[in-house]
């Protein structure tokens, strides 16, 4: 029964992509593309799981406030774009409570529980940002849990034996992230069949412009997932690995395999220190990371405090990849292939670039100006925007200078 609604859903699916004006389901590339370094550093938000509070579906008030999203994009998200970081991550935006896995339809839930500091004004707040009001387009990417058929809201549509039903309560998941411009995270996508309802919904919103991030490592029983970015925890990426763990190997796909981009996220540093040992160590697992061609979702609130510019995690990967550097952060943010990226070609040996992909790994020292970035420097005074402080408080002063002179030529 099952697997006639979902041929049914199938076949649904393919009528309304001839309908939408898609030409077909967008194939994986021939060829991976490798953006630039600057391009493959995301800030990562956990949004859910900031806090145990079940009356708000575990999202803590430092993180959403009662001032909800408008709050949260001017005061999070724009002190991260002006650093330099182009692409967002919101782990579980619309929360999460105990006793289930992260849900499709948090969004849904959150609705009907009456939570609308988390679901109003989402795609208001966003939509700006991604179509370029910080002054150049971001990419959001919003993570939500699996489309799991066995999901309560899923399993009633799936149940109907309807596809309309099923396409219908599927979309209503999403509908704010479609109407923010953001890009889909889909939690635990590649435990479920790759001939399935999810797998073609993903890939219909692909099919339009919208771009998918499944997670995780895809498995030898469905390697069609590989055909998407996959994205996966950076401790989970590397014990996965088939080439380095054996048990592994019976189930993994290697990572010569992966077809699209490889997102992985530093979990482990909560991004507040502002200790220098942690921050050269941070640093250096991101440009590890970065020198195999893979992205990273870290942080950053500890290195934006201590002073260190964002050129410190990116400056000369480009170089020794062979990648032609955009020339700003934020060129051709869209989720799609940029122009300036390259195909893939055999990356830096390990050994010649940063030893391989261990915590201790240091990249050879290059020199921009009279900037190192073999070491790192702390900058005390810009700790905790103070900086920023200063230049407004010049700024208002000269301001104040200016209208008194006028007065008195008055």
């Amino acid at each position: 029964m099952k697997s006639q609604r979902q041929s049914q859903f199938i076949m649904w699916i393919g009528i309304a992509s001839l309908l939408g004006g898609a030409s077909s389901i967008v194939q994986a590339a021939e060829e991976k593309v490798i953006r630039p370094a600057r391009e493959r550093i995301i800030e990562g938000w956990l949004i859910a799981g900031s806090s145990e509070d079940e009356g708000r579906r575990k999202v803590s008030m430092n993180q959403i406030d009662s001032g909800g999203w408008p709050v949260f994009v001017d005061n999070r998200a724009k002190d991260v774009y002006d650093w330099g970081i182009r692409r967002f991550w919101l782990h579980n935006p619309f929360g999460t409570v105990s006793g289930e896995v992260m849900q499709f339809d948090q969004y849904l839930d959150a609705r009907d529980a009456g939570l609308d500091v988390l679901t109003e004004n989402f795609s208001e707040a966003w939509r700006p940002v991604t179509q370029g009001s910080f002054g150049e387009p971001v990419e959001l990417i919003a993570y939500l849990g699996t489309a799991d058929p066995d999901d309560d809201r899923l399993q009633t549509a799936f149940d109907s034996g309807n596809p309309a039903q099923v396409l219908g309560t599927m979309l209503a998941c999403v509908k704010p992230l479609l109407m923010a411009g953001a890009s889909i995270g889909a939690d635990a996508a590649v435990k479920l069949p790759d001939d399935g309802p999810a797998f073609h919904f993903y890939k219909y919103l692909e099919s339009i412009g919208i771009p998918i991030y499944v997670e995780s490592r895809p498995k030898k029983a469905n390697p069609k997932w590989s055909e998407f970015p996959v994205f996966a925890v950076d401790t989970w990426w590397k014990r996965s690995d088939p080439e380095v763990h054996q048990d592994a190997a019976v189930w993994a796909l290697p990572n010569s395999q992966m077809k699209r981009e490889v997102v992985r996220w530093i979990r482990d540093y909560p991004g507040k220190s502002t200790d220098a040992a942690v921050l050269e160590d941070i640093i250096q697992r991101t440009r590890a990371a970065l020198l195999k061609g893979d992205t990273v979702i870290l942080r950053t609130d500890g290195l934006r405090a201590a002073g260190v510019p964002f050129e410190r995690l990116v400056e000369g990967i480009d170089e020794q990849l062979g990648i032609k550097s955009s020339s700003s952060a934020g060129s051709e943010i869209s989720g799609k292939s940029p122009e300036n990226s390259i195909r893939a070609k055999p990356l830096v040996p390990a050994s010649t670039a940063t030893g391989g992909d261990s915590n201790s790994a240091t990249p050879a020292t290059t020199t921009k100006g009279d900037r190192s970035t073999g070491i790192l420097k702390i900058n005390p005074s810009s700790s905790n925007g103070v900086e920023k402080s200063k230049a407004r408080s010049k700024t208002k002063a000269k301001v104040n200078s200016q209208a008194k002179s006028k007065t008195k030529r008055k």
